[in-house]
Order: structure tokens, then sequence, then C-alpha cells
């Protein structure tokens, strides 16, 4: 071999033994900044509670605060740009022993136990940051009483990120379900899609998730083709061809998300994410049935069918969740009730009268962000970040009529009421199968 050979081949083995020792390098800094987060042990409440049907939970024993090895849970929140209110609501848990993930949509016109005028856990975040609040706090205590925990961790995304991270991504091939046409120049937003396979870029993928109209099941059906896009997306991007994607989505993650993760949690999580098949990455939705309450269109959970759900899919704790751990309205024959005090019944008793009506139709939403008017610091006083109606517009007293729930509650401290209802609420919709589960 002639020296100049013998040259280049020492050149080429020292560049070679270089990257390699950068690769090392760069690997063990990635492992020592990549950081799983820290855990609170808090246990959930354990309340009094007085079930009235033919199961009975009514065992108030302190809760095992004893955790699963290797669970996290986080709280996912789609918000409209900053303009709206919080339609897509996700609680997720990661097994990151068993390489499984499981995620639960709380339906936006979920019946919350409060007694605003509007009831509905999607007002709870803007009500919140409308009346000097941070939002985030308002919205986790009321999804600890649906779930009874606080997720471990959150994460509000807006738009623009989500754009990025699919941007990022290299887009998603997905079939569209139906034919999506709107625009609304005021929210520069232009939705058209035709039904088909396609290849969607990030503001295609926006319109997407973001259209209302079209599905026969209404916000329901809404939600069960977010599920198939983000399982779609989750499938796609643990592919090898996406590995070398995924410090570009952790930066736009860390720079981009509202969130209590730093951007080591956010490379641990996408990390353990890439350990599951695409067959353990699992959607489902809470159960629950359609009704109207005081003219207004709400999801109503179905309490023991959740219950299940709950321990099968999100409980990180070793201990069984019970009805004794959650605050949840739900429908008791002709009436509602609580699984704890039913906050502001008349609301019930006026509009449940003793030959119930149909629920008035509504007319329909626009695509865009739902938003509800919010009262201002100096207009309104403020209960823990959660706004407080002006005394003109709290609904009255209704007439005296033999009412259809449980007695009231001893009297407590006033609780909050809510912002008022977006003047186009969208439409009612029928309730979902039990149990259902995307993927």
């Amino acid at each position: 071999m002639s020296d100049k050979k013998k040259l280049i081949l020492r050149i080429l083995l020292s560049v070679l033994g270089t990257l390699a020792v950068l690769g090392v390098a760069v690997f063990s800094f990635y492992m020592v900044w990549e950081k799983a987060p820290e855990l609170d042990p808090e246990a959930p409440d354990t309340k009094p509670v007085e079930i009235k049907t033919d199961k009975k939970d009514n065992d108030v024993k302190a809760f095992d605060t004893s955790r699963q090895d290797g669970i996290y849970t986080i709280l996912l929140v789609g918000n409209d740009d900053g303009t709206g209110n919080t339609d897509t609501i996700m609680v997720g848990k990661l097994d990151t022993n068993q390489h499984t993930m499981d995620f639960v949509s709380i339906p936006r016109d979920t019946l919350i136990n409060v007694d605003w005028s509007v009831r509905k856990i999607n007002s709870v975040y803007w009500g919140s940051k409308n009346s000097g609040g941070n939002g985030i706090d308002a919205l986790n205590m009321h999804v600890k009483n649906i779930t009874g925990f606080e997720p471990d961790c959150y994460a509000v995304i807006d738009l623009g990120v989500f754009i990025d991270v699919i941007d990022a991504m290299g887009g998603v091939d997905f079939e569209v379900p139906v034919p999506m046409h709107y625009d609304d120049p005021s929210q520069n937003l232009s939705i058209h899609l035709d039904p088909g396979m396609q290849h969607l870029d990030g503001y295609a993928a926006m319109g997407l998730c973001r259209f209302r109209h079209g599905y026969a099941n209404g916000d329901f059906g809404r939600i069960e083709m977010q599920q198939k896009f983000l399982k779609s997306c989750a499938e796609q991007f643990i592919t090898l061809g996406n590995i070398p994607n995924v410090s570009k989505v952790v930066k736009i993650l860390a720079d981009g998300l509202d969130t209590n993760l730093t951007g080591g949690n956010i490379a641990y999580f996408i990390r353990q994410a890439l350990k599951c098949p695409a067959e353990n990455i699992n959607f489902h939705m809470v159960p629950s049935d359609s009704a109207g309450i005081g003219g207004l269109s709400y999801s109503v959970i179905q309490l023991y069918p959740w219950i299940d759900m709950l321990n099968d899919c999100l409980n990180p704790f070793d201990a069984p969740m019970s009805a004794a751990n959650l605050d949840i309205v739900y429908k008791d024959g002709s009436g509602y009730t609580a699984t704890t005090a039913l906050k502001g019944d008349w609301y019930y008793t006026t509009s449940l009268p003793k030959t119930e009506e149909p629920m008035q139709e509504e007319p329909a939403e626009p695509e865009g962000p739902t938003i509800i008017v919010v009262p201002t610091p100096e207009e309104t006083e403020s209960i823990e970040g959660t706004p407080v109606v002006p005394p003109e517009e709290t609904p009255v007293t209704p007439p005296e009529e033999t009412p259809v729930v449980p007695p009231e509650p001893p009297q407590e401290t006033a609780e909050p009421t809510a912002p008022t209802e977006p003047t186009e609420p969208e439409a009612p919709q029928p309730a979902p199968e039990d149990g259902a589960v995307f993927g």
C-alpha cells in the first residue's frame, strides 16, 4: 500500500474515531440531561358518599398512597390559540415498565359539580385566566374531582406548537373521514379537506382537529377523529425514520408549551414513548350521556362505567379508586345527585320538571374557539382564581316545587359562578358507547 493510501486511511480512521467519541459524549450528556419527573405522593381525597343505586360504595377508609412502579400521569390541554376554551382535555398514563400508554378524553361539555350558571369543564381554564387566575390550577382541581388524583404533570399546547410539531415530524398520513370545508377570516382559519387518505402538514392537521361539523354524533365524533389522528401520529413517530426528529420535537415542546415539565422531562417521556409498540397506545373517552339541563347541552358522566375505566386505564395507585374519591354529578333515575353534596341543586330542579321536556335544539357553533365572555377582575371578585358572575347575572330563584334531586346539603361557603355561555353553543350529542377505545 502506498504512503498516500496509508495517510488517507489514517485520516479516515481518525475522523471516525473522533465521531465515535463525540457520539458517546452526546449520548452521555443526553442521558444525564434527560430526567424523569419527580412524583408527588399526595393521596386522593376520601369523601363521605351515599350512592343511590344498587351498587353501594360507602367505605371511606383512608386511601393507600403506595403507587404502581414506573407509572406517570399527565394532563394534556389544547386551547384555541389563546382566544377560547380548552375544548381538548385528556389525561394520560405512561407505564415505563410495561411500555404502554393510555389516554382518556374528557368531553368539553362534561358536567362538573359547581353552582355556576354554565357548568361545563371547558369553561374552567379560561374563566380562571380571564379573572386573574393562571387557569391550570383551577382545571387541575376539577380534573382531580373527576379522576380522584391530580396528574403528575401538565402541558397546555396552543395551535402554533401543534402545527410546528407535525411539520417537524414531516407531516402525517391520515384518512380524512368526512368532507371538511370551513372559512373564518377573523380567525385566519381556512379548512378545506376532502375525504380519503392524504399527507397532512401541520396547518392541515390543525384544521382536521378543529373541525366540528359533519359528525353524526357531534363533538363525540370529533373526539374520536382526534384520537385516531393522534394514534396515527404516535405510530408514525415511533418508526425509525422519525427518530432523527426527536431533538426537533423536544425543542419545540420545551420552548412552546405551558408546562411544569423541563426539557429533560420531555425528552424522557419521548424516549419512553418510543419504546411503546403501536398496539400498546390506546385512547378512550369518559363514558357519558348527553343531557339538556338549564337549556344547555351537557355530557353527564356514567359513574360506575367511569370508575371501571378509571381503574383500568389511569389510576397510578395500587389501591382502586371508588366513588368516595370522586366529586362527580351523575343521573339518578329522573334527577341528579353527586358523589359529594350536590351544589346548586335548584339548577337541576328547575331544569327537570315532573314530566321532563325534550332538550331544545341549540344553534350550530362555528369551528373556531368557543369564546365565553368573562367579567374582568375589577367587575367581580375571584375565589381561588375562579370567576364569580356579578349579581345581576345570577339566575333567579325558581318557584317552589318538589325537587327531583336529593335534599339540599347544609349551607356551605358560596361557590363561584361561571362565565356566561357562548352565544352559539354546539348541538347536543348522543352518548358514546361505554368504554369506547380507538386503536
